[in-house]
């Protein structure tokens, strides 16, 4: 039986896009039948005259597409009707294909109970009470029950703030976005983690401020990088994360903390701290921004320790601040939804999002315990409690193409080029986020194609002519 090989010069785009292109074409006339095994990738990119990376493009974007299906040691197959049950949707709800086993999205892990949860709460808004409030859209801050709520919330994160300090937002997202707004103007400089959450990165790019990022250890930032930094530009602000930063999980130090606050201070820099994984660790140092209280923005939000769509922030600036950040909310949001608020609001004071976040550091130290054994003898960054794993990848692999050669195999992982700030050379390795896979079951099955993919020598990403 002679190779398919498709003429793709008949489509347009890129040559990996149109590979894609032809296979969709092939599966929908039935020139590609379901079940039907695709060529291997080399196979194909001689026959086409294509690099094999290019060839493996295509095969993880008609996968991401549904299309066809990676199967570890056996190849790439066409989707089949017989695949799904009947009934279901090949897709789930967030569109990812439901066969994938996902260890790309920073989450926390799916708790069955949590709809019981969420079904009890919304039955309790219906049943009683006056609801006229959850459409208000005032006061910008936030209503005042639900920073009053709020504030019992942050004492128990080690954040001493009056309930009049405090900023609702939507997200811890929407929080850096108000903070930053405010204490920047295009071409300031700001600072933070060589490896920093892209959403930082990408804020860089709307608000036109200077983002540099300072070299770190294992517990973050370093003194030295920082003092550099403020010695040699005129650095306008830090954010960092200190607590479980995405991606690497470095967990820094009360000393280390305090020191880097020092230098803060003595540069007169502003901090702004994402402590958005720190309810995920259980005996964690005090909060950055209590060492420098006078000039730093505490951020966190529900995203990561409890359900990641329940959306409320809390933005803590200093006293002085606060009318300016309130504007910043008008602007952006006009406030945060009074609703999802009072969700977060009700589970606070009747101890569900302790409980919530409690069995989410359960779930997280029983898949931290799955990833130690299954990538034993490898170097991971890694915390008991923590939502993700950084993973340096063994000689002579590189992050692109492992993250290609995993899709292939149905598992799903995060490349590190999306968290490099500027123009710093890419580390070879990738993020594992332990919570994206619906089971502990299905996170050990992805580890183990993660396990045997790093015992193979990678293909080269091109053919010789």
């Amino acid at each position: 039986m002679s190779i398919w090989s498709p003429d793709l010069t008949r489509f347009q785009g890129p040559r990996y896009q149109a590979l894609v292109d032809a296979i969709g074409e092939a599966v929908a006339n039935g020139e590609l039948k379901p079940g039907q095994r695709l060529p291997a990738r080399r196979d194909l990119a001689h026959s086409l005259g294509l690099s094999v990376n290019t060839i493996s493009s295509a095969y993880v974007e008609a996968e991401r597409r549904g299309l066809v299906l990676g199967e570890v040691g056996r190849g790439t197959f066409v989707r089949g009707a017989a695949r799904t049950p009947a009934g279901e949707a090949p897709f789930l709800i967030d569109g990812r294909p439901r066969d994938l086993v996902d260890l790309s999205i920073c989450r926390p892990c799916r708790v069955d109970d949590y709809v019981r949860m969420l079904q009890e709460t919304l039955a309790e808004l219906a049943s009683g009470g006056d609801l006229n409030s959850l459409l208000a859209c005032r006061p910008v801050i936030g209503l005042s029950q639900h920073r009053s709520a709020a504030a019992q919330w942050l004492a128990g994160l080690g954040v001493d703030a009056p309930a009049e300090r405090i900023v609702l937002t939507n997200g811890c997202a929407h929080a850096l976005l108000v903070a930053l707004s405010a204490l920047v103007q295009p071409g300031d400089t700001v600072v933070t983690e060589s490896l920093t959450d892209y959403g930082l990165i990408s804020l860089a790019s709307v608000l036109h401020f200077r983002l540099i990022g300072l070299a770190t250890d294992s517990e973050g930032i370093l003194p030295d990088a920082f003092e550099a930094a403020c010695r040699n530009g005129d650095v306008k602000v830090l954010v960092a994360t200190p607590t479980l930063t995405n991606p690497t999980c470095t967990l820094m130090s009360a000393d280390r903390r305090r020191g880097i606050a020092a230098i803060a201070r003595r540069h007169s820099v502003s901090i702004v701290e994402d402590d958005v994984f720190s309810p995920l660790v259980e005996d964690r140092p005090p909060p950055l921004s209590s060492f420098l209280p006078d000039r730093a923005y505490y951020v966190t939000s529900f995203t990561k320790c409890s359900v990641s769509g329940l959306r409320t922030g809390y933005l803590v600036p200093p006293a002085y601040d606060v009318q300016r950040m309130v504007a910043r909310v008008r602007t952006t949001s006009w406030m945060a939804t009074p609703l999802v608020a009072e969700i977060a609001s009700r589970w606070i004071l009747d101890g569900t999002m302790s409980e919530a976040v409690a069995r989410q550091r359960q779930e997280f130290a029983a898949r931290q315990r799955l990833v130690e054994g299954a990538l034993d003898g490898y170097a991971l960054q890694r915390h008991p409690t923590a939502c993700n794993v950084w993973l340096p990848l063994p000689p002579p692999w590189r992050a692109d193409n492992f993250v290609a050669q995993a899709r292939l195999r149905g598992v799903a992982v995060s490349p590190a080029e999306p968290y490099v700030v500027g123009r710093s050379a890419e580390p070879h390795a990738v993020r594992l986020s332990v919570g994206a896979a619906r089971s502990r079951g299905e996170l050990a099955e992805g580890l183990n194609s993660i396990r045997s993919l790093l015992a193979q020598e990678p293909e080269p990403a091109w053919l010789p002519i």
